[in-house]
């Protein structure tokens, strides 16, 4: 009997990315015992269940995924699974935490280093399209899976969520409150600035169109210096 779309689905999650290749190459963690190392083991497999849940999420739809597949994605026995993860809805969370935590880290971290307006909405845009190159399923389901958080789940992300706008919004309107920029409706134009590379998700093919950086690069100039012809 040949395998259905699911399970090959599974199988293709199971499969190293390139991202996951290089940490396969390195030497194993010495067997030792204790708190340190089970804590990191325990890190290293959720890592591994998120990528291939993030996979299948993206090739199947979050609906059409069930734990099982998860399980045969990350190489692991169903009960063994439960160890790390308690279900579904929990690895949702955890990519939409780890989504709009990485955009906001490197936000901060451009910010802490004192770079100046550009530079960071620059970086707005060079994030997600990183991102998308790198975990598209990551992104899929942060846009198109909100609604399937619990209640407290969605208030936790829209919180989140909320004070990276603001944040940038508060960016923008600095930029022109010193004339940096024009001026403008400041939350407006972050959300010009989120619409152009947010929805890329919809049409990027990361091993087809050119690199994350080169497109990203294109749409910055794009948003940075409009339509009019010069």
């Amino acid at each position: 009997m040949k395998p259905g779309p699911a399970r090959n689905a599974a199988r293709i999650a199971r499969r190293p990315s390139d991202d996951t290749r290089q940490e396969a190459a390195s030497p194993k963690v010495p067997g030792k015992r204790g708190p340190k190392v089970d804590v990191e083991q325990t890190l290293r497999r959720k890592r591994e269940i998120l990528r291939g849940a993030a996979r299948l999420f993206d090739r199947v739809g979050y609906h059409g995924v069930n734990m099982s597949m998860i399980a045969e994605a990350a190489g692991l026995k169903k009960p063994t699974l439960y160890h790390y993860i308690s279900g579904k809805d929990e690895i949702l969370f955890m990519l939409h935490e780890l989504f709009i935590g990485t955009l906001r880290r490197n936000t901060d971290a451009r910010l802490e280093t004192g770079a100046d307006a550009m530079a960071v909405l620059r970086g707005v845009v060079d994030d997600v399209f990183k991102l998308l190159h790198d975990y598209p399923g990551y992104v899929r389901a942060f846009f198109e899976h909100f609604r399937e958080l619990d209640p407290d789940q969605r208030a936790a992300i829209a919180v989140k969520r909320d004070e990276y706008v603001a944040l940038i919004t508060g960016v923008i309107k600095k930029a022109m409150a010193d004339g940096t920029v024009r001026k403008a409706d400041p939350a407006l134009t972050a959300h010009c600035l989120f619409g152009i590379c947010n929805w890329a998700y919809q049409w990027y093919r990361p091993h087809k169109d050119p690199a994350p950086e080169v497109l990203a690069a294109k749409c910055w100039d794009i948003f940075s210096n409009g339509l009019e012809p010069r």
